[in-house]
């Protein structure tokens, strides 16, 4: 044994004499010790949560990390039986199984079984006992196991050192369990997780062996069969981990390079010495072109001390055993080449994914400074209130502050002009790129301050007091991140170009969409994937609404026939809080959702305006608004607001029609 390894091990075994923990529990999580005896085994099983697994026949050999038994690799016959009893999800778990998958699938109204077999497994565990390994004799397993450990490290979710040291510093008291099967005819994880979570997952990991670029080759991505909470109620939010209350940060840019400082205060849970953060490690620019790459270079406590940090895959663990309270300042120093001009454009966009440590979705609710600095001749737009706006020798600045707590920060800068205009204490800032475009701006902005004068009606006081309009060069889509909408090049000359008329098709309602994201999707947020239609659905009803207004009811009864058309087929998948879970063909699985979200969703908020009438429906979106206003909401939420406007339940409403696959009448 070396050195190395015996000092890793003690500091492991003596955890009170050292002030971190977490540097020698990465090392011997990611590079476990195997048991030197291989054990026959017979008729062995594993069970936690709704997974069965038995052992027929075969070989084993234990592994442990220092001195503790974390896992057994397993080779020989085997067998699982998966149940799910989380009837809500049943249609998504059936249609995923056929059309993702090579396991089985049975099930009736209120469970469903899914069965496979495999001819290797490694089991991880924390938290719950595994089945010994008694005798000796067994095959040789060295080779097998590190051929899995290989091809299992390809899957691009997070790395299972990190979620068993999250476990044991964060969440001491929960389990935490995963289970790689292989030989079935797909590769599958199974995972109890109690700790980050509260969720137990079946999933394929599913291969790109035929995509051109060698790196997306070599990935698996999960591909989630079924998902269900462990002891708490679907309805329910799942209270994040920890929280991101406040974000401020400095991005420098030169080219495609980028250097970002970013300073966050972190309100952490009871005893969590590790927090676990969602963070970008490469970026595929282009097919056939080499990828990008995101470095931590180092992460800081408000005292400037260094903590440890490990970074794997798109996840960041932060050592922050010692520091103390449960309010904390950390300053992350990253660097890359991750700037992309997409399609070889003078601009470039950080956007909604992780390029900043971020938590969960349920736990971005922050806070935002930011001063970015990029070289002339672009110029950077980010949300917010502009503090300033100036030049500083070859770079163009741009400071600017939001006061009240968001997700989804973004940077965009490129080649552009704007004008900007004030009514009513907003301004509206519209960019067009590639130079300037007077008449589109003048409309656009006309547009847009007349939809806010209506929203401002039954949604309350314009979210934020600055909107920046900005010109993307490309076609067919729109997207709303805080003060800010990035629409396609159709919004900005509709009446050029056959590619700019098929597009410009439905451009009113786009543009009323993502002003309405001002409002279902920052003041009222979503905490899960599951909440999504709280911010699409009712962004795309309060257009529907607005089109109705402008252009009249003929056009509103067209879109509601579209919805209830496009919803048919798509409700028979899934029901609503599903449609970002469902697999198979990725062109029908993108038109199954969209029909969820975008069609289904507003069809259920049209069935119940008509049930309510218009005086108390718009009621009910105003208090909305107003009682939840910068907070995080749920379904059941809605359905409790609704109950105390119209003394009924409508609970059923939504069981049946969001929760269920039933289409309203």
């Amino acid at each position: 044994m070396s050195r190395k390894f015996a000092f890793l091990i003690l500091a492991v075994l003596a955890v009170p004499a050292f002030a971190d923990r977490f540097p020698a529990l990465m090392e011997v999580h990611r590079n476990p010790r195997l048991a030197t005896e291989v054990a026959p085994v017979s008729g062995a099983s594993f069970t936690v949560g709704h997974m069965k697994l038995d052992l027929a026949s075969g070989s084993a050999f234990s592994i442990y990390a220092g001195q503790e038994r974390v896992g057994i690799f397993f080779k020989g016959r085997g067998t699982y039986r998966y149940e799910t009893v989380e009837a809500t999800e049943l249609p998504i778990v059936s249609y995923n199984v056929r059309k993702a998958s090579d396991q089985k699938y049975e099930g009736d109204a209120s469970h469903g079984v899914i069965t496979g077999s495999f001819d290797e497994l490694l089991l991880w565990s924390s938290g719950a006992p595994m089945p010994e390994l008694p005798g000796t004799g067994g095959a040789a397993l060295a080779q097998d196991y590190a051929q899995h450990r290989e091809r299992f490290a390809r899957n691009r979710d997070t790395p299972v050192a990190h979620q068993l040291v999250l476990q044991k510093l964060a969440f001491p008291s929960k389990k935490f369990v995963q289970a790689e099967m292989a030989g079935g005819g797909d590769d599958l994880i199974y995972r109890y997780d109690e700790a980050e979570t509260a969720d137990e997952s079946l999933q394929k990991l599913r291969s790109f062996r035929d995509a051109p670029d060698s790196t997306i080759k070599r990935w698996l991505l999960p591909v989630t069969l079924s998902q269900q909470p462990i002891g708490r109620d679907h309805r329910a939010v799942r209270p994040a981990p920890y929280l991101l209350t406040a974000l401020d940060f400095t991005l420098i840019a030169d080219g495609e390079d980028a250097k970002l400082t970013a300073t966050e205060t972190i309100k952490r849970g009871a005893g969590q010495s590790v927090l676990r953060f969602g963070m970008n490690d490469i970026d595929i620019a282009k097919l056939g072109v080499a990828p990008r790459h995101y470095t931590v270079n180092s992460i800081k406590d408000e005292s400037g001390r260094s903590v440890p940090f490990d970074h794997e895959h798109e996840s960041l663990m932060v050592g922050v055993e010692g520091l103390s309270g449960d309010v904390l300042k950390l300053t992350f120093d990253i660097s890359g080449d991750f700037l992309i001009r997409a399609g070889g454009d003078n601009a470039w966009q950080l956007g909604t994914d992780e390029w900043f440590p971020m938590p969960d979705l349920g736990g971005q609710y922050y806070t935002v400074h930011s001063l970015v600095k990029v070289k002339k001749p672009f110029i950077a737009f980010t949300p917010g209130k502009v503090v300033k706006r100036g030049v500083e020798g070859e770079y163009n600045v741009l400071e600017t502050a939001i006061e009240n707590p968001v997700q989804f920060e973004v940077v965009h800068a490129g080649k552009y002009d704007f004008t900007e205009e004030t009514r009513g204490g907003v301004t509206i800032r519209v960019a067009s790129y590639a130079g300037k475009n007077e008449r589109a701006a003048k409309q656009l902005t006309n547009l847009a301050f007349s939809l806010i004068e209506y929203y401002e009606h039954f949604l309350g006081p314009f979210p934020f007091p600055e909107f920046n309009i900005i010109q993307v060069n490309s076609f067919g889509y729109g997207q709303a991140p805080p003060g800010t909408m990035f629409i396609t090049n159709e919004a900005f000359d509709s009446m050029v170009g056959e590619v700019n008329k098929f597009f410009s098709e439905g451009i009113n309602e786009r543009f009323a969409h993502e002003i309405a994201h001002q409002y279902w999707g920052h003041t009222i947020k979503m905490p899960s994937g599951e909440e999504q239609w709280l911010t699409e659905s009712f962004a795309e009803y309060s257009a529907a609404l607005a089109l109705k207004k402008y252009k009249g009811k003929a056009v509103y009864d067209r879109l509601v026939a579209v919805w209830k058309q496009r919803a048919q087929d798509s409700t028979k998948v899934a029901p609503i809080p599903y449609a970002n879970r469902i697999a198979g063909d990725p062109m029908t699985a993108f038109q199954s959702r969209f029909g969820l979200l975008y069609a289904k969703g507003p069809y259920v908020l049209y069935t119940l305006h008509k049930e309510l009438g218009d005086d108390q429906f718009l009621t009910f979106l105003k208090s909305y608004q107003k009682s939840r206003r910068w907070r995080f909401s749920s379904t059941a939420e809605a359905a409790s607001l609704l109950q105390f406007l119209t003394k009924k339940d409508y609970l059923p409403f939504f069981e049946k029609y969001f929760w269920g696959t039933a289409m309203p009448d």
